[in-house]
């Protein structure tokens, strides 16, 4: 059973502020909702790996599925039972940019993680995520 939960956000915001946080691993920690280190060996490209450690004592190898410059990145993490695709991606409007952020589930135990709510959470994270990752942004430009 798959399913997306998203958020979105439009703000005065430089879109290219926004895209640098998403293209620095090492910002990650500051406006992600679960990420305690991030790490790619060189710039991101699509089809290339980034190694995350969450809040949780687990590192996981994951894949950059689509990178569009200054537009979307899509991370892909598979941990056991799961397919999660986290979804990044800016639009530019006349006030800013419009940011969404969405979180993918996919596989065995993503029907029973979802029966236990996990959505109202999630979307609740992603909501704050959107809102330090703008923050962050506006203060770095």
């Amino acid at each position: 059973m798959a399913y997306t939960i998203e958020a979105t956000r439009e703000a005065a915001v430089d879109p290219a502020a926004v895209w640098a946080l998403y293209m620095d691993p090492s910002t990650w920690p500051t406006w992600g909702h679960n990420v305690r280190w991030a790490r790619a060996d060189g710039p991101l490209v699509e089809g290339g790996m980034v190694e995350i450690r969450p809040m949780y004592p687990a590192t996981y190898r994951c894949r950059i599925r689509k990178l569009v410059p200054e537009r979307a990145l899509e991370i892909e993490v598979r941990p056991i039972g799961l397919s999660i695709v986290n979804v990044y991606e800016i639009e530019p409007t006349p006030v800013g940019a419009r940011v969404h952020h969405a979180f993918e589930m996919s596989g065995p135990f993503s029907g029973p993680i979802r029966w236990l709510g996990i959505a109202r959470l999630y979307r609740r994270l992603l909501d704050t995520e959107i809102r330090d990752c703008i923050a962050l942004a506006q203060a770095r430009s």
